[in-house]
Parts: structure tokens; sequence; C-alpha cells
């Protein structure tokens, strides 16, 4: 976006103040609106205004209430308050309802030129954000009355601004969930940033989450914007959010209870306003009564939950899923593919253990081995063998037959420490690598080797 397409509302009830901030926007390229109430100001903020600049004292009005205003109907956009009684306490407060900045008067050019950059560069990189995932939405498709009875649930959450937890197991479709959250409400001009919990570091999720400034530490070269502030305005997504380590559980605690976020390096809170959506593949309830998730975190965050079951709970979907996924697939190949009925009914039957990402990996396998238009169901059958129709009882392999032996808690215990063993020494005993690897958190696996007596 130019800087000739960016408008900005400057609102103070002073024509001589109103006049020198449009004269200084406007030399900067920019469009400029002014107001001289509060009443003016909301009638022009509908007009798609990227910045407004707010006096705090508009006469029979009040800037701040105005601020508030401002920033309930349009989350995305930066508010910079102005005043010439400025002080701590009211610094502070306009921080507090979500102001971007704070300029004092009499305003100095230099100043106002840097608020301004500052601000609307941020306006850019958001909008930047937000296009490249408004443009990787795909479509939710689906043909199960449970799937139509959490959309329905879907729409009825979307306007709202509430935390929304998001429980189902892996590849189930939480993220698209989650989008929908975000792009069929009214923060959909905002930005979507979504990030894994699971696959951070603990010494690195802080910085992550809520950057750091220059200077912060060896290396900090420059200010880093973390993935919290990234969203101010929209939505962040938090994925398999059971796997956070408990200190960060504690400051996104912080964050949702004040509003704020401090970069590393920095004593300045900055105020977001940020709808968290966290999804996770744990039963986080029982994960709370067993204490290893904060019930803090969780009373905060609980307010709404969704669950998404998995494909064996909601077969009708698998025929259009692997209609709409094979579309995609021909349409990157460059090809011409369709399921036949039979195949379909066939797809329908199948196990998928890793649902729809697994039934994603069988019909791009069928698109890109089959030699015809049409797959049929014997086609299917001969490029993806694997799959098993549900309703086959499996019989325990030598592989897995060592465990029927055993009660289910030693068989788990069993079975945990081949696993992490045998990935461990994939990795050279790397604990880092090997809990990247099998997306579990570097402290969760740390503490999971000490309980199983396994070395890194």
């Amino acid at each position: 976006m130019t800087s000739e397409s960016m408008k900005i509302l400057i609102v103070d009830d002073e024509a001589d103040i109103r006049t020198s901030l449009q004269e200084i926007v406007e030399e900067e390229g920019y469009q400029v609106l002014c107001a001289a109430t509060a009443a003016a100001a909301l009638q022009c903020a509908t007009g798609g205004i990227d910045l407004a600049i707010v006096d705090i004292k508009l006469g029979a009005d009040n800037g701040m209430d105005l601020l508030r205003l401002l920033r309930a109907a349009r989350p995305a956009m930066p508010v910079v308050m102005i005043s010439g009684h400025g002080t701590v306490a009211l610094t502070a407060e306009a921080f507090k309802l979500g102001a971007h900045d704070f300029m004092e008067k009499p305003l100095r050019l230099v100043q106002v030129r840097a608020t301004l950059r500052n601000a609307l560069e941020s306006v850019r990189l958001k909008q930047r954000v937000a296009q490249h995932e408004r443009d990787r939405v795909p479509t939710a498709v689906f043909g199960s009355e449970v799937m139509r009875t959490l959309y329905a649930q879907v729409a009825r959450l979307a306007g709202l601004s509430e935390p929304v937890v998001i429980m189902g197991p892996s590849g189930s479709g939480k993220e698209l969930v989650a989008r929908s959250l975000h792009f069929d409400g009214p923060r959909a001009e905002g930005p979507f940033v979504a990030t894994n919990a699971a696959s951070m570091p603990v010494s690195l999720a802080e910085d992550e989450l809520f950057g750091h400034e220059k200077g912060a530490f060896t290396g900090a070269h420059a200010r880093r914007v973390g993935c919290i502030e990234l969203a101010d305005g929209g939505t962040l997504f938090l994925d398999e959010i059971g796997d956070m380590d408990p200190q960060i559980q504690a400051k996104i605690l912080r964050v949702l209870e004040t509003g704020q976020l401090t970069r590393l390096g920095s004593t300045k809170p900055t105020s977001i306003n940020v709808r968290i959506v966290a999804a996770t593949h744990k039963d986080l309830e029982s994960a709370v009564s067993e204490g290893l998730f904060r019930h803090d975190l969780w009373y905060r965050l609980c307010a709404f939950v969704l669950r998404v079951p998995d494909l064996s709970a909601r077969r009708d979907d698998i025929p259009v899923l692997a209609e709409t996924l094979l579309k995609a697939t021909c349409a990157e190949m460059g090809v011409d593919r369709v399921f036949t009925r039979d195949a379909l009914e066939d797809l329908a039957r199948r196990d998928y253990p890793g649902n729809i990402r697994e039934l994603k990996h069988v019909v791009t396998r069928a698109a890109v081995f089959s030699d015809r238009k049409e797959i049929d169901k014997e086609t299917v059958n001969r490029i993806c063998p694997a799959g098993r129709a549900a309703d086959q009882t499996p019989a325990a392999d030598a592989s897995t037959a060592r465990y029927f032996a055993m009660d289910f808690r030693s068989a788990r215990d069993t079975f945990e420490r081949d696993y992490l063993a045998a990935a461990l020494e994939r990795h050279n005993g790397n604990i880092t690598a090997t809990a990247g690897a099998i997306g579990m958190a570097q402290s969760n696996l740390s503490r999971k080797l000490k309980e199983l007596g396994l070395r890194g």
C-alpha cells in the first residue's frame, strides 16, 4: 500500500492544530480527514481510515472515550493521542486503553513525522500479513451433521473477542476452524498470526511471542516485533498450547489479564487488542487436574470450547473432502482426475489415524500415480494399499503383540521408552533436535527422559 492511498484522521477541537497537523501529514504524502468532535470522527472512521490522531481534550467531548470507541470499532487501526497537559498517569491510561503512541503539545515536526512513520509502518506490516493469510484461507467443506453443528457454533462466536479453545486430534482441521473464527468476524481486516507452541524452544519462546528491543541481548541488533504484537487488532492462533512451557503460560495469562505486553529489554508496556484462539490435541481439563497445565490460564481461556471430531466420527465428510483435495492437487499438477463413486465409497470406509492430513496424502498419491482420468476403487487400492476398511478389526502383529502381555500403564511406559530412545539415537542424543522432530516442547521432553531413565 502506497502512502498516497493511506488515510489519516486528525481529531482536534482547535482549528490551528488541525491545520498545522494536516500540512505536516499531507507533506508526507498521506490523505487527510479532519474532525472537531467525537461524533464527526466516528463518522469519518467508517470510511476506511488507516490511522487516527486524537486530542485528549475535545471541547465537550472526551478523547479517551473516543479512543475506546475507535478501538472497539476498528481494532486494527492505530490511534495516536495528543495532549497539552500530559502526565505519567494520563499517558499510562492512554496506553492501557490501546493507544499506539502519545505526543505532547507543543507538537514538534520531527516528533510528528517519526510517530507517523512508525505507526504506519506497523499498519503496512499487519496488512501484508493479513492479506497473505487471507489468500491462504481454504473453504471449510463438510457433509456431516456434526460439522454443520460445529460451524454453526463458529458463526456465533466469530463476532466476539473472547478467547476460544479448539480441541481435537492432530490433523482434524483445528486451524481451519480458527481461521473461520477470524475471517468470518469483525477482525477479518486485522492479521491472523499462527504459531506452534509445541515447536518453540523454551529459550526462544519469549522472544518469539513478545519480541525484543535493540540491544536487549547479544545479537539483538534491531527491534523485533513478536507474534502477539503482530496480531494486534486481529487474532493470535496458539497451536498445541497444551505443550507450552509453564513459564510462558504465565506470561500469556498476564497478557490476557492486562491487555499489555513488554518486549524483552523494555520497561514500557505495549497495549494490544488481540483475540487468542488456542488449539490442542490434548484433554486440557485432565491436564489441569493433573497439574500439567495452569488452572488459572485454563479458566481464562475456556469460556468457549469447540471440539473437532476425527474423521472416523464424521465419515460423511470424507467423500466431499477427498473431491476437494483432489481438485486442489490436480490444479497444482496441471492434470485432470476425478474419483468414481465406488472409489469415494471405499475411501469413506478407510481408517485415517492422521485424519485430514492422512487423507490428503492418499488423495495426492492417487492423483500422481493414476494413469487415467477416472480414479476407481481398484486404482485406489493398487496405489494406496495401506488403507484399511473401517469395519475390519485389526489384529495384533508381531511388532505390537508384546504390549498385550502387559497392563496398560506398563505398555504405555514401554512404548514411550522405546520411541524416545529411538528418536534420540536418530538425532545423536541431541535433545533440542529430537524435541523439534517429534513435536514436543524441549522442557517436556527433558522431564519425560528423566522420568524414563533416558539420557540425551
